[in-house]
């Protein structure tokens, strides 16, 4: 895929979701006031805890965050009608589709002082380097903040389900980065993360080069600086070891020879339109088993990583002044995340 075509693709995400930092020059913080989206109701925030909180085992819990990075990522965007109607059928259908960990907890008092207990089980998750690409931290941070908009849902059973993803997760050896060097605070580790994604810029336009997992790398990070902007700073830069191994991978060597450059299967008013998330062949690509060859994006918005992705990176590209270096790192995110023919993990 040309560079053209791969600025015209991200143009046209971009513009139908409204994100600031690209748009235009202002940079907005992660932390700070929210562009006002069109918000779906509130009782996605309950869903998305239980669908978390219900999960046998830490790993289907990414359904339930699922449901939480797609709230936000309506709530404070400006998304099209059409996509905000995309993203909430893709919600309904994977709600339904697992109902029993959707199934809400018998009615319980909430005690909001339990709250804290869930960060405070995240510290063994990141002790000592990356375990699970993270995700013990983007629970954490989702989980948090959601409970801040419904405390409401700060039910011991609830709460004693979500500690217990991290305490599963802790059990795990955790990776630590082959190099290491503080951050000298949260903006360099944001800065980190950019960094690494724009080292991969040879391997745009080629699909059949093995990548990385970009689209962790991403939620780990703004995990992490969400976390630091609730009150967590600490708990945050304990996080660094870890994110310093998770972004610590190298630019495969390739024979350009071997791996020509490719045009994708699809245009950028294909993706972005109506009739794209209605089209039949791409919904029975999401919402059927992976599969290396015949279906890699195989149940891949039926587990969110498409809408975790763009709420996270959404709220990194603030913090980034240089908006050419901000352009070229979402073309190699979004080739990731959008073209079913990349391969990688």
């Amino acid at each position: 895929m040309i560079r053209r075509e791969f600025m015209q693709l991200f143009a046209g995400i971009v513009a139908e979701l409204g994100i600031l930092g690209v748009l235009n020059s202002s940079a907005r913080a992660a932390e700070e006031e929210p562009s006002k989206g069109i918000p779906l109701d509130a009782a996605y925030l309950e869903k998305g805890l239980v669908g978390m909180a219900r999960s046998k085992g830490w790993f289907n819990a990414h359904l339930g965050a699922a449901v939480l990075a797609g709230y936000y990522l309506c709530k404070e965007n400006r998304l099209g009608e059409s996509t905000v109607a995309g993203i909430q059928r893709e919600l309904d259908i994977l709600i339904q589709s697992h109902s029993a960990q959707f199934t809400p907890f018998s009615k319980s008092r909430a005690d909001r002082t339990l709250v804290d207990s869930i960060p405070t089980s995240l510290a063994l998750a990141i002790e000592g380097g990356l375990r699970a690409h993270g995700h013990a931290v983007i629970y954490t941070s989702l989980s948090l903040r959601a409970l801040h908009d419904a405390p409401e849902m700060a039910t011991p059973q609830l709460i004693d389900a979500l500690c217990g993803h991290n305490t599963e997760i802790a059990k795990k050896v955790p990776s630590r980065p082959q190099v290491h060097s503080d951050y000298a605070d949260i903006q360099s580790m944001v800065d980190a993360l950019f960094n690494k994604l724009a080292q991969f810029k040879p391997l745009l336009g080629r699909p059949t080069i093995q990548r990385p997992n970009f689209i962790h790398m991403t939620t780990h990070t703004e995990a992490l600086l969400s976390l630091d902007a609730m009150g967590y700073s600490e708990l945050a830069r304990s996080g660094f070891l870890g994110h310093q191994a998770h972004i610590g991978v190298s630019v495969p060597e390739f024979n350009p020879l071997d791996h020509p450059i490719d045009t994708p299967p699809f245009t950028t008013a294909e993706v972005m339109s109506k009739s794209y998330w209605e089209k039949q062949e791409n919904q029975e690509q999401w919402r059927n088993a992976w599969h290396v060859s015949t279906n890699p994006n195989g149940y891949w918005l039926a587990y969110g990583h498409l809408f975790k992705v763009l709420y996270s990176y959404n709220r990194l590209i603030g913090r980034i002044e240089d908006k050419e270096k901000v352009s070229l790192c979402s073309q190699i995110l979004l080739e990731r995340c959008v073209n079913p023919r990349v391969q990688g993990g």
